[in-house]
């Protein structure tokens, strides 16, 4: 795998000397980016030009609001991709905008914690046990739903707005167990253990990634190929640069790494090389949204993947 990805990388490298910037023939791109830890190496790759030596004009959009905001500007044509939960994808296919994944994000997992001495050892332990969880139709309510209706577990779950007030609400002793971020352990490693990490965490967390409006990459594939390149290229910089790239996180998501207590239980998401798209985890994520009634109508995943950027994963991992 190393040496498949130095080749990778070589390769860019070569086409990027080989010319000068200027020389390069020029591609423009605007895509609505966001702030999360998964999606840090967009982040990376326009702050250390990788776009730009690629021949790519980025130009990054923030919107105001949500999903249904992220369509759409998506639909109206105002910016050609985004980031999106599988979620977000399906609901877009259901209202008509065409979108496809050039590229998946960073793999982290839903977890879920207790106090440190709390009797709670497992998932099974949850029952009759008062949870703090976001609401739904989110990625952790669906991931702790479906795991405690998979095992036959009654939970009283606690509906929060955010993991801050999960957590606060977890040790001021008003709840057993609450969703967590992977920054809880670094700060609170001394008052929380990790007891559960979701079984659909992959799922959800691999059918999430970057897409792009089908007719864009239709018409523009040099542009999202240049997208996707310099995205590997900030990959390969966060893998050979944990320290730089945790600074450049925590200064794009003002989280203060001083408060981290215990630094060495933070890692960031690891990030495949090559870039990937998990077509596996998305028939998985439409299968479980069918169960919990989450959209309406039909989708073909076929139709959501664009295998022309990215290797194809299509059976289970």
């Amino acid at each position: 795998m190393k040496t498949c990805i130095q080749s990778i990388i070589i390769s860019l490298l070569m086409v990027i000397t080989a010319f000068p910037v200027m020389a390069l023939e020029r591609d423009t791109m605007r895509v609505v980016t966001t702030t999360y830890d998964i999606t840090m190496d967009v982040t990376i790759a326009k702050e250390k030009g990788y776009f730009d030596l690629l021949g790519l004009d980025f130009d990054p959009v923030t919107v105001k609001g949500g999903t249904a905001t992220i369509i759409s500007a998506i639909g109206s044509g105002d910016v050609d991709g985004c980031f999106l939960a599988s979620s977000g994808a399906f609901t877009a296919y259901s209202k008509g905008v065409k979108l496809v994944q050039v590229a998946g994000n960073g793999n982290r997992t839903f977890d879920f914690y207790v106090l440190k001495d709390s009797p709670i050892q497992s998932l099974k332990d949850f029952e009759g046990k008062k949870i703090a969880n976001k609401p739904r139709p989110s990625g952790p309510w669906l991931s702790l739903r479906y795991d405690l209706d998979d095992q036959n577990i009654n939970a009283e779950v606690i509906d929060v707005k955010t993991e801050d007030l999960a957590l606060s609400a977890l040790l001021s002793g008003q709840v057993d167990g609450a969703i967590g971020e992977a920054t809880f352990m670094a700060m609170y490693g001394d008052k929380i253990r990790k007891v559960h990490t979701s079984t659909i965490s992959k799922y959800l967390y691999n059918s999430c990634g970057w897409w792009v409006k089908e007719s864009f990459a239709k018409e523009h594939p040099a542009a999202v190929k240049k997208f996707v390149d310099g995205i590997l290229l900030a990959r390969l910089f966060i893998h050979e640069n944990q320290d730089e790239a945790m600074e450049i996180l925590a200064r794009e998501t003002h989280m203060d790494l001083s408060e981290f207590k215990f630094k060495d239980s933070y890692d960031l998401p690891t990030f495949d090389m090559p870039t990937t798209i998990y077509k596996y985890g998305l028939e998985q994520m439409v299968a479980i949204f069918k169960q919990y009634n989450l959209f309406e109508g039909e989708v073909k995943v076929d139709d959501l993947v664009d295998p022309r950027f990215s290797i194809i994963i299509d059976t289970d991992y």
